[in-house]
């Protein structure tokens, strides 16, 4: 319910994961031209408080990649109608520049079901088990059954937590119908942090604002400060926290790890058996999910 399902490489140092990115990023600009309604593109915001170094990946010409002084951002913004937070709000807590580019954001939810479906209906299916069939109390009861399957100690869990909001109403708006809405994320003080980011991701009829990356965090509920302060967040980057209620907040944990393992496990292979781990992402599930799972299935058939 909760995952923002945007495309962009972030909190995960492995260098391969450019190469996971790129791949991902074809299949879904694919998807995206075919007219899928689980994938859409849209301007994404970065604000920075000074003037960086792209990342590698914004060469890529899809993305549309552009670093911008914050008086070229709103020029741009105001001539094709894109929705940003205020101006005056943005210069004031000192930010300087931004990036802008144009990533594809998949309907998580939407998307998991429909693949699935594919699963199920595949002529295979009697042959895989599409159903969980084992729940877990506690978040250290599913790291503990993770190592015990051969996850290494080097896995984390991260706990995140966003607010969705069916929006009606944004900030100092009367007629907003020709507007598009942006992806914004905020990881810079005043307004966020690596581990609490100030954010807001479109899908669909609804926006995800949130919100925390805490690594190690087990709490399964929002915390009261965590709603505030998200709530904050919303009215920060432009929704009318007043007319728009949230339909929904959402907590999740996601296996984490400074570098993916996505490899044979040499000490099973004796077994006659071949396991690939395959996890590890943190926030880059949904940017790696293609490329990630093509590199896997290629060490399970042995072409690599």
């Amino acid at each position: 319910m909760g995952a923002g399902g945007l495309w962009m490489p972030f909190h995960c140092d492995d260098t391969r994961v450019d190469g996971w990115a790129s791949s991902t990023l074809d299949e879904l600009a694919k998807q995206h031209a075919n007219s899928d309604r689980n994938v859409e593109v849209v301007p994404k915001v970065s604000f920075k408080r000074q003037l960086m170094k792209p990342p590698s990946w914004s060469e890529t010409s899809f993305l549309q990649f552009q670093q911008l002084d914050i008086d070229s951002l709103y020029k741009h913004a105001s001539r094709n109608n894109i929705r940003l937070p205020q101006r005056e709000i943005i210069e004031n807590a000192g930010y300087t520049h931004a990036w802008l580019f144009y990533p594809p954001i998949v309907d998580a939810p939407n998307a998991l079901n429909a693949m699935l479906q594919e699963i199920k209906m595949h002529e295979n299916a009697n042959f895989i088990n599409v159903e969980t069939s084992k729940y877990f109390k506690t978040m250290n009861e599913i790291v503990t059954e993770a190592r015990a399957l051969g996850c290494d100690g080097v896995l984390e869990l991260e706990g995140c937590c966003c607010i969705i909001i069916d929006i009606i109403h944004h900030c100092g708006e009367k007629d907003d119908t020709h507007w598009k809405d942006s992806a914004v994320t905020i990881e810079e003080e005043p307004f966020g942090s690596e581990t609490t980011p100030c954010y807001m991701i479109p899908r669909g009829d609804t926006i995800v604002v949130g919100g925390t990356y805490l690594v190690g965090d087990e709490e399964e509920n929002v915390r009261e400060s965590e709603r505030q302060m998200i709530l904050k967040n919303a009215h920060t980057l432009g929704i009318d926290t007043t007319n728009n209620e949230p339909v929904g907040e959402w907590v999740g944990f996601r296996p984490y790890r400074s570098s993916v393992r996505l490899e044979i496990d040499e000490d099973l292979t004796q077994s006659g058996m071949r396991v690939v781990h395959n996890y590890g992402f943190g926030g880059c599930g949904w940017t790696c999910y293609v490329g990630a799972a093509k590199e896997a299935t290629s060490l399970v058939t042995g072409a690599r």
